[in-house]
């Protein structure tokens, strides 16, 4: 690519340098836009599921946030890591934060969608699942582990609000740019929230912002929500991480120079 095409990142401030490095190693300008926040709910939930978690058949964690908010409060109470459930992880990123803190996984999917994690389970009759998880989620998967029988335990971690952008952030969205990013449905709806609540700040109508714009989804689902918003031809990586985002960005930038 001769010119760095600038790149939305709609993740939250504090996740998004991350991606902001992955993105820039691949010749792109990221341009970060915070669509969403996560703010912790009260522990009380949590705290009685780890008073007991050496009960529990499995533990699931279904993305990074869950894993970070879960260990946060681990390491507030100085627990150790004995006597844990079988791990399940949805993900190589979700993976690798565990992992990160000594703690393999027993399971993980090859698709990266939390409903083929509960498939590959097997049966969960009377099995004791501790879902940590967002306070708003999709119903799919804890609908699948009651239908397999789990005797399932959810605790809402935290909770996914609409972020108020900077005036910096306003700025440079303003310089318009080639792509889009969506890392979550939630970030799909609050992208598109903040924008209705917030006409006067934009340079030209949003629509004019993508008209030519490449929509990049980091998975099937979040894909999902983007065509619910009106936009129906999001790209998905193979591989539903940031880095393989960043690289279907890159393949689709090659063949349109």
């Amino acid at each position: 690519m001769s010119n760095r095409p600038r790149v939305l990142v709609t993740r939250t401030a504090n996740q998004a340098d991350a991606f902001s490095h992955t993105l820039k190693n691949h010749g792109f300008i990221p341009v970060e836009f915070p669509a969403i926040q996560l703010e912790p709910l009260p522990w009380g939930p949590l705290d009685r599921a780890l008073a007991t978690l050496n009960q529990y058949d499995w533990l699931i964690f279904t993305s990074g946030n869950a894993v970070e908010f879960f260990l946060r409060r681990v390491d507030e109470k100085r627990l150790t890591l004995d006597n844990w459930p079988k791990i399940a992880a949805v993900g190589s990123a979700t993976a690798r934060l565990l992992a990160e803190r000594g703690i393999v996984a027993d399971f993980m999917p090859e698709e990266f969608v939390g409903t083929e994690l509960v498939l590959g389970l097997g049966d969960l009759t009377n099995k004791k699942v501790l879902l940590p998880r967002a306070k708003i989620g999709r119903p799919e998967i804890t609908n699948l582990l009651r239908t397999k029988g789990a005797n399932l335990t959810e605790v809402a971690l935290y909770d996914t609000v609409t972020a108020v952008p900077p005036l910096t952030a306003w700025a440079e969205l303003n310089k318009g740019f080639a792509a889009i990013t969506f890392t979550s449905p939630s970030s799909v709806r609050n992208f598109y929230k903040i924008m209705a609540d917030n006409p006067e700040k934009l340079a030209m109508p949003l629509e004019k912002m993508l008209r030519h714009a490449l929509i990049v989804c980091i998975g099937p689902i979040t894909a999902e929500a983007a065509a619910a918003a009106g936009l129906p031809n999001a790209l998905v990586p193979d591989e539903y991480t940031i880095e393989g985002m960043a690289q279907q960005l890159k393949n689709a930038f090659i063949e349109v120079t």
